[in-house]
């Protein structure tokens, strides 16, 4: 790549993470007088309200202006802000610029730094090289500098800071001969670095790394990378507990950022190995940086199971003994880790067990292996044709193969080089070129040109239209080429003509399409066109995953999960989330946490699934993010953390177009906590009654609950009881036979039950967990005799309801009816099992059933089994469970095994890898 390339793809990277503008401190506030300061002192009071001032922003404009006329800087400067941010003033790029150079010319640092960035990127003016230039070395000249008070201090060193770091940009821009100097800019990069810019030793590092200005040096780079994470943590911690925890108890400062902090800490550590697997990679694929030596270095300590990328590249270092002696064995084996997503691995692992290098032969894996390679358009795999003639190839191999045949019109090494190089893939990203090639490529014959040519350049490049694209991805599907006539599915799907995409997805798939196969399983799972039919869905997933397609996994791991067609078996479902992770599927991590939180394998491991939601953070899974909300909400894996909840809230919402259903009700249960800055029950009110009118089922459950407990609202158990048999009618036609004979005494006739579906992904499932619930709360209301006209004795029928369809707290209620004889005939064995069944997941029947037989009500659990369920239930934050242990003088410790349920192995608890495959989730 590029060096230049490099820095305009970090360039606005970089920005996000520096203060722009740099605004003027805030200083203490002294006696009101005209003077600039004071004025600029009131001005802030107004603004922001500070010591008993009203917000009047027309006031606050007022007096900034005033300070201005004066010559106060730092006021030209507030006011540039005001104009960029729109706060009081119209946003306008170029006023706030004029109010930079204003200051500048006054001498201000701040000013010239403001002016500076403004010119060289564009805002306000036409970005200006010379001029962004000239300001930014006017903030480093020290005869500019004055002297400062502690207020000042901070700011005008980051402002140098980061004046150097851009300086460094501008000189290491290699396409502008103006101003390129590498020397320069990696000099500038040091003053910068020096003032702790964590951006300078980022970039330090890969210049190191490459060479770039200096000499290239492995010790330095991997110390310049220490640097960046040290100096990124420390700047984290300085601004956030100037900025987010103002007023907050100085321990609980502490506590959320040492949270963050450590969370943050483990991002840098994956940015950081992610880094170092490019630099190996430069130093193997680009001819003019090429050293195999350095690359084994860089590669070998980050070539783990699930870095692909490098385990790839360190298998041709160990085949070739480039940069170390020759280990086919160990090729081998980390071509095992990077095929299941490199088609380049896949390639040189198929060559390799062909000929029987490193291990024994195995034909028909490698013809396998080799035909998967050439399906993802790995062009040496095209040429070859077979595993047993081709050679085991490098990236600088398969680009000088594909160049050699595209030069002789070769239609499927035109493609692949037009590919390569409308998306820059080791050759220099050109349109133009790549459009050409495309084209050329596609009427010499290529099918799968036509198609990329119609999906790729005539539609998201628009400068065809729409009508270029359908044409040509009708005459790639004409001409029988898989994607293209799934896509021709996919078009017909959105206009929904299912039986259209129903007939185009079969074609597809019967010629060996893997995202066709799951798209029929969705078909089916959901009855689309056609009758659901979760053993026929199941089959379609079933064959998605013997291709070890990650996303075939991922949905046949469900299946297992919630036991549509197919009997439940969660270890199945675990082991097949984690495949299927390992192969790229970032939506894998977000259900491995939930089966890990659903207690289904054991005890409820909140803790262990907090990291898998957060790698499915990452790649921008807005349920993850949610759930991390809840767990930092309600105290569930961590510690109980507001603050940092509503940060994920905010992650959450970020993804969504002005916060949907999911992010409004979680934002509601914020409102409704005391102990939230954001508590105001009357809104969260409003919010639940305006998505009870959406149709956001969860609302409604919600609101049952305020009504049951007068929270915010009159305490009602009529109210409450109606919301909740609303709720329970979720459970759709297995509500209907399990009240049997009794479902007319709560339901009028005309109640249409058929939207009730089993759970088949974790949506769904809270669903049907709130039906559930609601029928608990429906039997707690009867039996308190709270409804007219209705019995306690009508308790029995929904305690029975919900207990049979597997809800545990409703078990509990309906085994001590049993033991006591109230409401139904006394039968103690069988409230016992009730109990006990009910104890495999609910620390309530833990502890009722544990404490009985201390109590001697319940002999025959037996002690061991009293106290494992103690234990459990102490595991699971019951205090009162870790108090009757005390007091029979028990340790809430094991002395030896482990008590809880077995969980299935988990292997391989890294939680970061190199990207998510194209991912094609309904």
């Amino acid at each position: 790549m590029n060096p230049s390339q490099i820095y305009r793809f970090l360039l606005p990277l970089i920005a996000l993470a520096l203060l722009h503008p740099l605004a003027g401190q805030e200083f203490d506030y002294g006696d009101a007088e005209l003077s600039p300061t004071e004025l600029y002192d009131e001005a802030l009071k107004h603004l922001y309200g500070g010591d008993g001032y009203k917000i009047n922003r027309n006031a606050a404009i007022s007096k900034l202006k005033k300070a201005a006329e004066k010559g106060y800087a730092t006021a030209h400067n507030t006011l540039g802000s005001l104009h960029l941010q729109g706060n009081g003033l119209f946003t306008s790029p170029r006023k706030a610029l004029r109010s930079f150079e204003d200051a500048a010319a006054l001498n201000d640092p701040l000013g010239h730094y403001n002016a500076g960035y403004s010119y060289l990127v564009g805002r306000g003016a036409q970005a200006n090289m010379a001029t962004a230039e000239r300001h930014f070395l006017a903030v480093v000249d020290e005869s500019t500098q004055r002297n400062l008070s502690p207020e000042e201090f901070g700011t005008f060193r980051n402002a140098r800071a980061a004046a150097y770091f851009y300086l460094g940009i501008i000189y290491s821009d290699e396409d502008d001969k103006t101003y390129f100097d590498a020397k320069k800019a990696t000099d500038c990069f040091h003053k910068s670095d020096e003032l702790n810019e964590p951006n300078a030793a980022m970039l330090l590092a890969i210049r190191y790394a490459r060479g770039e200005g200096a000499e290239q040096d492995q010790a330095k780079s991997e110390a310049f990378l220490e640097r960046y994470k040290i100096a990124a943590l420390n700047k984290l911690h300085n601004s956030i507990s100037q900025v987010l925890f103002q007023g907050m108890d100085r321990e609980d400062v502490k506590a959320s950022l040492d949270e963050i902090i450590s969370s943050y800490a483990d991002q840098m550590s994956e940015q950081i190995q992610s880094m170092q697997t490019a630099f190996g990679v430069s130093l193997l694929d680009e001819e003019e940086l090429y050293s195999p030596e350095q690359a084994f270095a860089w590669l070998k300590p980050v070539a783990t199971e699930e870095n692909h990328l490098a385990s790839s590249r360190l298998a041709t270092l160990y085949y070739r003994g480039e940069g170390t002696e020759p280990n086919l064995e160990k090729a081998r084996e980390l071509l095992e880790h990077a095929s299941k997503q490199e088609a380049m691995a896949k390639y040189n692992l198929a060559v390799m067990l062909a000929k029987g290098e490193g291990g024994d032969a195995n034909l028909v894996r490698a013809k396998d292996l080799f035909e998967k390679a050439a399906k993802s358009s790995w062009y040496p795999a095209i040429h070859y044709k077979s595993p047993e003639t081709a050679p085991f190839i490098s990236e600088r191999d398969a680009i000088a193969l594909v160049k050699q045949q595209a030069e002789q019109r070769d239609p499927d090494a035109l493609f692949c080089l037009g590919r390569r190089t409308l998306w820059g893939l080791g050759v220099e990203r050109n349109y133009d070129s790549a459009k050409a090639m495309i084209l050329a490529a596609s009427e010499l014959g290529n099918a799968q040109a036509r198609f990329y040519y119609g999906v790729y350049i005539a539609s998201d490049f628009s400068w065809l239209g729409p009508s270029e694209e359908d044409k040509a991805i009708q005459a790639a599907a004409e001409a029988g080429y898989p994607p293209a006539i799934h896509e021709l599915g996919v078009k017909a799907e959105t206009s929904n003509r299912y039986k259209v995409a129903l007939e185009n997805y079969e074609r597809s798939a019967s010629l060996g399409h893997i995202p066709s196969l799951y798209k029929l399983g969705y078909y089916y799972l959901e009855g689309r066109g056609v009758a659901v039919d979760y053993q026929k869905a199941v089959s379609y997933f079933q064959k998605a995953a013997d291709t070890e397609d990650p996303i075939g996994m991922l949905n046949l791991g469900l299946a297992y999960e919630y036991g549509f067609g197919v009997e439940q078996d969660l270890s199945r479902a675990y082991d097949l989330y984690k495949e299927a992770r390992l192969r790229g599927s970032y939506y894998a991590e977000y259900a491995i946490g939930n089966l890990l939180a659903s207690g289904k394998i054991g005890e409820a491991a909140w803790e262990e699934a907090i990291p898998y939601w957060e790698s499915a953070g990452a790649y921008r899974n807005k349920d993850a993010y949610l759930r991390l909300s809840e767990c930092h909400r309600t105290g569930k894996g961590v510690k109980k953390n507001l603050s940092l909840a509503f940060n994920y809230y905010n992650r959450a919402y970020a993804l969504t177009y002005y916060g949907d259903n999911d992010t409004q009700y979680e934002l509601v249960q914020f409102k409704l906590d005391p102990k939230s800055e954001l508590y105001n029950p009357g809104q969260a009110i409003n919010m639940l009654r305006m998505l009870e009118l959406s149709g956001y089922p969860l609302a409604g459950y919600k609101l049952a609950e305020l009504n049951r407990d007068g929270i915010g609202l009159r305490q009602n158990a009529k109210k409450a009881y109606n919301k909740y048999l609303k709720t329970a009618e979720l459970l759709g036609t297995d509500l209907k036979v399990q009240l049997d004979s009794e479902f007319d005494s709560f339901y009028s006739k005309e109640t249409n039950l058929d939207k009730g579906v089993r759970p088949v992904d974790r949506e769904t499932e809270i669903l049907h967990e709130a039906a559930l619930d609601a029928c608990y709360q429906i039997a707690f209301i009867l039996k308190s005799g709270q409804i007219k006209k209705t019995s306690p004795q009508d308790c029995v029928i929904w305690y029975q309801t919900a207990a049979r369809l597997g809800h545990a707290p409703s078990k509990l209620a309906l085994g001590k009816l049993y033991l006591s004889g109230q409401y139904v005939d006394q039968d103690e064995p069988f409230g016992w099992k009730l109990v006990q069944e009910a104890a495999a997941t609910d620390a309530e029947a833990k502890f009722f059933a544990a404490k009985s037989f201390f109590d001697g009500k319940f002999p025959d659990l037996g002690r061991e089994a009293a106290i494992s369920l103690l234990r459990s239930a102490v595991a699971s934050g019951l205090e009162k469970a870790q108090h009757t242990l005390e007091k029979h003088e028990i340790s809430v410790e094991a002395e030896s095994e482990q008590d809880t349920a077995p969980v299935p192995a988990r292997k391989g608890e890294d939680d970061g890898f190199d990207g998510p495959v194209d991912l094609d989730l309904a």
